[in-house]
């Protein structure tokens, strides 16, 4: 006569969360937090062969018990999900510190301020001229073309430029401003960065922290202050078109 067995019912419950959990990453787009989108093929895989491990645990839910102390063993698979979980709600404070330090903080030095200044009065001339140069699409080849905006604006002020990101609201920008931030990763989070630009638009309050957007618009200049209330002239981009991102077609 077959038995419950309590050892492998509970062994059936973790590796089904397990797998549940890394589907539910993937479906939502935040498994990108993790691992490059090179990597995600690999995602598929595994939830594939968890989802077969979880079929064939369920059938051994009522055999004989086990001697040995199997919840213990269970142990690392439950810590592994916990951990994860507190990661996920983690992320938003993770990706706006990094990010606010490369946009107010470390690369404001590195930016040709005197150019931006100096060529204030024939800005147009220069817009015109980078404009004529096609749209720009920053993708996963080229993410650091961003950093390149900001310490190298003359190169592409007036420029179309169109970014997949996700947005970033910070108290020290401009009411109608907000940051397009992007996650660079080869591999996995260890080897992540955190990139951006600031974005103009009219109705930043409809938009929600971490939303995944593209956008399409112009690279302009605009002012914003840092924490000791001096004046730093950026690069922006004025956006025309903001949509929602599709993170099932990524």
């Amino acid at each position: 006569m077959k038995r419950f067995n309590l050892d492998e019912f509970l062994c059936f419950i973790v590796f089904g969360l397990l797998d549940i959990w890394i589907f539910y990453l993937t479906f939502t787009g935040k498994i990108d937090f993790y691992i490059g989108r090179k990597m995600i093929k690999y995602i598929y895989i595994t939830i594939v062969m968890l989802s077969i491990i979880v079929f064939f645990q369920f059938q051994k839910i009522f055999t004989l018990q086990r001697n040995s102390d199997f919840k213990m063993k269970l142990l690392p698979i439950i810590l592994t999900i916990t951990l994860g979980v507190i990661s996920i709600n983690k992320q938003e404070t993770f990706k706006h510190n990094q990010l606010n330090s490369e946009i107010k903080e470390s690369n404001l030095r590195n930016i040709d301020m005197k150019y931006l200044y100096e060529h204030e009065i024939d800005y147009d001339i220069i817009q015109e001229q980078n404009n004529k140069k096609g749209i720009l699409i920053i993708n996963e080849d080229n993410p650091m073309i961003l950093d390149d905006i900001r310490i190298n604006s003359k190169n592409y002020l007036g420029r179309k430029l169109e970014i997949h990101g996700f947005v970033c609201k910070e108290n020290y920008l401009n009411k109608n401003q907000f940051i397009i931030g992007r996650l660079v990763m080869n591999c996995c989070a260890a080897d992540s960065k955190i990139i951006g630009i600031v974005g103009e638009y009219d109705e930043v309050y409809n938009l929600y922290e971490n939303q995944k957007i593209i956008v399409k618009g112009n690279i302009g200049i605009s002012t914003i202050k840092d924490s000791n209330n001096v004046a730093h002239k950026i690069p922006v981009l004025i956006i025309e078109n903001l949509e929602n991102e599709n993170i099932n077609k990524i």
